[in-house]
């Protein structure tokens, strides 16, 4: 049962919640407020009733109690006074018992005759009123001196009035009245009930005062978490936007990445096809006009070192040319492992450079996408290229390593190292490109340099088909 009002309390809005969280504390302020004010309303009511009987009722009974002597026995004169005031006299009425006690525990005087020479214990509100303390109750009527009064009331006003000498001061006797509850519960109860009234108007009007500053907060708070929901929709619908574009940009990549090295072997091709043939059969026939012009008489005296000038020239086109159609191309790499992928670039360039290159690779690079391959084959191409040429007299240092779901490339050298920023505000065309195509494919690009210390590059590159594009 609580745990179904725990949810059924959690499913409502948070005005609401505090509405009711408010309900329960005004309720339980206004029963803790009503009662208190009741029980003090109840306990001024009888003080004050108290107060004001004693002092009227000693005032009326001084007249007749003044000859009486200090704790000795009421004489018939007293007694008769007594009962023409308490018995026949106008308190009869209000007073419904009244009882003279002397300092022994003794009634010298009652309305009821009978209980005249009783004596009981001196002790509890009867003590206090012989110490000068006048004391009230509502009584139940169960003390050992009320059998009379219990036998035909339930309950009463019950009051300890001290009387002291007129010489000395001191109490010698204690007078008691016992009034009757009836008009003074009627007028407590009227008095509480317009307490209560009134703690209750009083708790409404703070309930809808509340009412309407949490509504209006609330309001406000809606409009804004649909304000903020309506946001939070356009920021999703530009996140997807985003994704989708990032997306595109990496098929874009992967995509150009593969075109770039199709349009490399098609220039390669292009230039073996085209100008290495052309300069090949130039050289050709030029060797057998050489041939030719060596036994003409008509041939001037430097034709000899002219024409050897101008064979080495076109030697030397036809190796650049082939050189650099070598280079562009890159046969076979769709067949290789990334792993073997690794190790080919570092032998084409020990095998062009003559150089030894320390190489950890891990052997689990098995499959990844064409442009991973070409773009990690290019990476290496153009860093070890990079060592040749700024890094001699080292042996350069390269690491594959397969890092959750990417492949962490590092290469390292123990050169005189530069300044990356410098670099590139230099303009330096290798490190832009490496960078750039290692950004084409969604990959992270790092160069750890200074003058003095060497250079490392790290590149990370990611592995997953399910973002790649695989080239036929």
């Amino acid at each position: 049962m609580l745990s179904k009002l725990k949810q059924a309390f959690s499913r409502l809005s948070f005005s609401n919640q505090f509405l009711l969280a408010i309900i329960m504390v005004l309720l339980l302020g206004m029963l803790g407020i009503g009662t208190w004010i009741a029980h003090l309303i109840e306990t001024n009511t009888l003080n004050r009733t108290a107060a004001i009987s004693a002092l009227y009722l000693e005032s009326m009974s001084a007249a007749q109690l003044h000859e009486w002597p200090n704790g000795g026995i009421v004489d018939e004169k007293t007694h008769a006074e007594l009962d023409r005031l308490f018995v026949d006299g106008p308190l009869h009425r209000e007073v419904l018992r009244f009882k003279l006690w002397d300092a022994t525990g003794r009634i010298d005087y009652s309305n009821d005759h009978e209980q005249i020479g009783l004596r009981f214990p001196v002790a509890g509100r009867l003590a206090a009123a012989l110490a000068g303390t006048m004391q009230t109750q509502i009584s139940d009527l169960q003390e050992l001196d009320n059998g009379p009064e219990n036998s035909r009331w339930v309950q009463m006003l019950e009051i300890y009035v001290p009387i002291r000498s007129t010489t000395t001061g001191k109490v010698f006797a204690v007078a008691e009245f016992y009034l009757s509850m009836e008009n003074l519960k009627r007028d407590i109860r009227t008095a509480q009930q317009r307490s209560w009234a009134l703690v209750a108007l009083s708790t409404v009007a703070l309930y809808l005062l509340l009412f309407s500053l949490v509504r209006r907060a609330s309001n406000t708070i809606q409009e804004q978490q649909r304000d903020l929901h309506h946001q939070l929709q356009q920021l999703t619908t530009l996140l997807d936007e985003n994704d989708r574009m990032r997306e595109q940009l990496r098929e874009a990549g992967v995509s150009t990445t593969t075109l770039n090295e199709e349009f490399l072997i098609r220039i390669a091709a292009d230039l073996h096809d085209g100008p290495a043939q052309t300069i090949a059969f130039a050289l050709m026939r030029f060797d057998e006009f050489a041939a030719t012009c060596r036994g003409c008489s008509s041939t001037p005296g430097n034709a000899a070192q002219e024409l050897h000038s101008i064979h080495s020239a076109l030697q030397s086109s036809l190796r650049d040319v082939r050189k650099i159609s070598s280079g562009l191309a890159v046969p076979g790499l769709t067949d290789l492992s990334l792993a073997d992928t690794v190790r080919r670039a570092v032998s084409d360039f020990e095998r062009v450079s003559k150089q030894t290159v320390i190489t950890e690779i891990d052997d689990t690079l098995d499959k990844a996408p064409l442009s991973v391959k070409i773009t990690v084959y290019r990476l290496l191409q153009e860093s070890l290229n990079n060592c040749w040429r700024h890094a001699q007299g080292g042996e350069p240092t390269v690491r594959a390593q397969r890092t959750e779901g990417q492949i962490l490339v590092t290469i390292t050298d123990q050169g005189a190292g530069f300044d990356p920023q410098k670099a590139a505000i230099g303009g330096r065309l290798g490190l832009a490109f490496m960078r750039e195509r290692v950004r084409l494919l969604g990959g992270v690009f790092e160069i750890d340099s200074a003058p003095g210390r060497g250079t490392v590059i790290r590149a990370r590159l990611p592995l997953s088909t399910d973002e790649m594009i695989h080239a036929k």
